[in-house]
């Protein structure tokens, strides 16, 4: 029991980041479904396993004048396993965003960086996550353009994740809710008159979360089928700051996105898939703007752990 307390507390004792716009929002973590890493129960195994994923993709018949190039780029290392019960995971990842206005259409404009600790909990079929992360938006290539607008956001992270798996069928599914409690956060612009603009993220109180992961083999079993949901719903408040915790929530904003496509696979994914997805704030430019966007691109993914 002592190990498990302490274990717990390197997981949420220090303070995370969620952003409105995480680069993980098409996929969810799960150390504990790396079945081929199982060990004896009660025993700790520590640096347990390491893996990745990364996307690359094009905006494509739905999008903004912001977005024209997509890449993702990730990996985790699985600091401690007790058991096959308990997990700490580190993980970082980032989401870069091109604009075509250059001479080669391919003209860096932001990146949202994400770093942070994952504590996962076994309950038979069922998982509960708490966790630390940082996540912050930059420009990129920003001095011609005379604008700015800097993101820092932290938050305490849980989540509730049950797995689907039924029996005799090439088939399984992850149903995962979470929510995020803000603490840091800081929304830079320049110029000044963009800043009472709103949403404003400094009024940011907290979200609520889910998504749904489904995947099945076909006749073949190096070839599959996957799709992808997540949807969030951040909470405003009137004034900035701690203070607002107790002024009440003034306003709502829900983002949302669909994945799906098909997949060659072995120990490693490669995923060809077109997304959609609603941003209520696309966190690019300093006056806040929504965004529908269509991408196609291709995933490669270590699939035991991310889906």
């Amino acid at each position: 029991m002592t190990r498990m307390i302490a274990v717990a507390l390197l997981g949420i004792v220090v303070t995370p980041s969620f952003a409105q716009r995480f680069p993980l929002r098409f996929q969810s973590l799960n150390p504990l479904g790396f079945e081929a890493q199982l060990i004896p129960a009660n025993e700790t195994s520590w640096m347990h396993a390491v893996g990745g994923w990364g996307e690359f993709s094009g905006y494509r018949l739905v999008r903004d004048n912001d977005h024209a190039w997509l890449q993702r780029l990730g990996g985790y290392v699985e600091l401690l396993r007790v058991g096959n019960e308990m997990s700490l995971a580190f993980l970082s990842d980032i989401e870069f965003i091109a604009d075509p206005h250059n001479d080669i259409r391919f003209n860096p404009r932001a990146i949202f960086w994400e770093e942070g600790f994952l504590f996962t909990q076994r309950l038979k079929d069922t998982y509960w996550q708490l966790g630390y992360f940082h996540r912050c938006k930059h420009d990129i290539d920003n001095s011609i353009l005379g604008i700015e607008r800097s993101l820092i956001f932290g938050s305490l992270y849980g989540a509730y994740a049950l797995l689907w798996r039924p029996e005799n069928q090439f088939a399984e599914g992850l149903f995962s809710f979470r929510a995020d409690l803000y603490t840091i956060r800081q929304d830079d612009r320049f110029p000044a008159s963009t800043r009472p603009l709103e949403p404003n993220l400094k009024k940011m109180m907290g979200s609520l979360g889910a998504s749904a992961h489904f995947r099945k083999t076909l006749a073949s079993r190096y070839w599959g089928i996957y799709s992808t949901f997540w949807s969030t719903v951040n909470f405003y408040g009137e004034k900035e700051g701690i203070i607002n915790r107790f002024d009440g929530i003034r306003s709502a904003l829900f983002s949302g996105g669909l994945t799906l496509g098909i997949a060659l696979q072995g120990n490693v994914h490669m995923r060809l898939g077109v997304s959609y997805e609603y941003l209520a704030d696309a966190g690019i430019n300093p006056t806040p703007g929504k965004a529908h966007l269509m991408s196609v691109g291709v995933t490669f993914m270590d699939p035991t752990v991310i889906w």
